[in-house]
């Protein structure tokens, strides 16, 4: 008759993989090794699946951002040489530049917002509804796991206004 600890050496030989769970329990006298599932339901973020839809989720976010930010951009520029062009400011006089800066970076700023918010509303939210009531999450469920990941910081942007 072997002792516990023999037996835990001899279950230790047919562990699983690294990031598999297993269950040592007794039946009958013997230690039995049975691998552990978590329900799928409730495997919250860590599931593959939502994690996949809540990296598209913050990809397609990030992405809207772009356009804003390169019309912004160029109309900044042209918006400057209309403006020393047209006037007789002159470029000696190019701080008068630096004022129009923080009105252009506003306007692109709630252009940004305006698009992801439209964009989350429309698009993402009923998907994480649907998931939330699925995996039986509520939202601050969620909102705490992605705000752990700094990978979704343009999602975690629109989850905390939800």
């Amino acid at each position: 008759m072997n002792t516990p600890f023999e037996e835990l050496e001899y279950l230790a030989e047919y562990l699983p993989d690294e990031g598999e769970a297993v269950i040592v329990s007794r039946r009958q006298g013997e230690l039995v090794c049975e691998a552990y599932q978590q329900s799928e339901v409730k495997a919250g973020i860590s599931d593959v699946g939502f994690y996949g839809r809540l990296v598209q989720a913050n990809e397609q976010l990030s992405t809207l951002a772009a356009f804003p930010t390169w019309i912004c951009i160029l109309g900044y520029f042209w918006l400057c040489v209309l403006l020393h062009k047209t006037t007789d400011i002159g470029w000696p006089l190019w701080f008068v530049d630096l004022g129009l800066m923080p009105i252009v970076c506003a306007i692109g700023y709630k252009w940004v917002r305006h698009r992801r918010s439209q964009f989350f509303e429309r698009e993402v939210q009923p998907i994480l509804e649907w998931q939330l009531r699925r995996r039986e999450m509520d939202v601050f469920q969620l909102i705490g796991n992605v705000r752990q990941r700094s990978e979704l910081s343009v999602l975690m942007q629109e989850l905390w206004r939800w």
